[in-house]
């Protein structure tokens, strides 16, 4: 069987409505040209491919060697891919979101490509649940589905309907990390791998003071790894994959509380069904008196808020979810959210609130970071 051609597409666009997300845009072209530059330098990548609707961006990543199809048409996710595998007559695929794995590694790279060259019928997917990292072979199999509408539900699509076989990266933080938060800027901006254009975006941010004090409480999280006796909860869509890392490698004692993995990609979320045993306690005594507990259990919390969110059936604006992260409470609109980041930023422990990467990809980078601190080795045994 002869070998496949591997192209890389990234997806990345929008439309800002505010500074923090203009900020945020900043920081994900960044991560986009930086991991154009990486493709470009992995052997078994054939071509990279961006879709955007950004001119800047689109310009830059061409001067990196990017093959750039730029629309300003309305976005469909789903339509969109399979616009340019048809159009290019593309046979594997490896597709990535603008914000996924801004610290992949290049042997992460060539991992992925290396299994799409040689094999037939594979789906490969860096999250079993909501993955915003997909490679596959055939590429054609993207004609036998319905369009999806985001990323996370094209591993499921390729699996269950196009019949392809699920291939799991081998797991790791380089893979499961990518950005949606304020919270997520944070914890990159501890890393000292992160590449050089990311790096800048961060040092220009706007609200770099806010994100300064956010990466501070990150860290006092991250030296209670290291002490026998010390406990934090965890709480939103905890994996098995973190979770047995934790167990493997820290010290520390975890209150895990996981609910409602999968709820973008299984339409959970859209048809109004998610359910948090967590959110029915702060409904019932309110947000002030259950951190007033969660601190008498445990030392700190890393606290996925969009369960919360979801569980409320609120449709909460990236204002609103961003200012809650950088705990400017006095700049929310939904009184309830407002509520709810003012009684976590005034608990008496630390409540670091996020999204699904806080309690996944990026809590597995602050565990790393711990050990490197230590001087220890981590136990990479089990993978998922």
């Amino acid at each position: 069987m002869a070998e496949n051609r591997v192209s890389a597409i990234i997806l990345e666009g929008g439309a800002s409505k505010t500074t923090i997300e203009e900020d945020m845009t900043a920081v994900r072209k960044a991560v986009v040209l930086d991991n154009i530059e990486k493709m470009r330098e992995t052997p078994g990548i054939d071509q990279v491919i961006l879709g955007t609707n950004y001119a800047d961006l689109a310009a830059q990543a061409e001067t990196l060697g990017a093959v750039v199809d730029f629309s300003l048409e309305p976005f469909h996710f789903g339509r969109r891919v399979l616009r340019i595998v048809g159009e290019r007559g593309l046979t594997s695929v490896l597709y990535m979101g603008g914000a996924a794995a801004p610290l992949i590694r290049r042997e992460d790279l060539a991992w992925m490509a290396k299994h799409l060259r040689e094999e037939e019928g594979i789906a490969i997917l860096n999250n079993p649940q909501s993955p915003d990292m997909v490679g596959f072979t055939p590429a054609s199999a993207i004609t036998l589905i319905p369009p999806p509408q985001s990323d996370n539900e094209l591993g499921y699509a390729l699996t269950d309907l196009a019949g392809l076989r699920r291939v799991m990266v081998p797991n790791s933080p380089w893979v499961s990390f990518d950005l949606d938060t304020p919270t997520d800027l944070a914890i990159l901006s501890l890393q000292r791998t992160a590449g050089r254009r990311t790096t800048r975006a961060l040092s220009e941010l706007s609200f770099r003071p806010d994100l300064e004090r956010l990466a501070k409480a990150l860290g006092r999280v991250e030296s209670m790894f290291s002490v026998i006796g010390s406990e934090i909860a965890l709480i939103g869509r905890v994996g098995p994959p973190i979770w047995a890392f934790l167990n493997m490698n820290v010290k520390v004692r975890f209150r895990v509380f996981s609910e409602e993995r999968g709820m973008k990609a299984l339409g959970r979320q859209d048809r109004g069904e998610v359910v948090s045993l967590v959110g029915h306690f702060i409904d019932r005594e309110g947000p002030e008196p259950f951190f007033a507990y969660l601190g008498t259990i445990c030392q700190a919390a890393l606290f996925d808020s969009r369960v919360l969110f979801a569980h409320w059936k609120k449709q909460v604006s990236d204002w609103d979810r961003f200012q809650s992260d950088l705990g400017r409470f006095d700049l929310i609109q939904d009184p309830e959210v407002r509520e709810f980041a003012r009684a976590a930023q005034a608990a008496a422990i630390p409540i670091i609130l996020g999204g699904h990467a806080l309690v996944s990809g990026g809590l597995w980078l602050l565990a790393e970071d711990s050990l490197a601190v230590q001087g220890l080795e981590a136990n990479r045994l089990m993978q998922f």
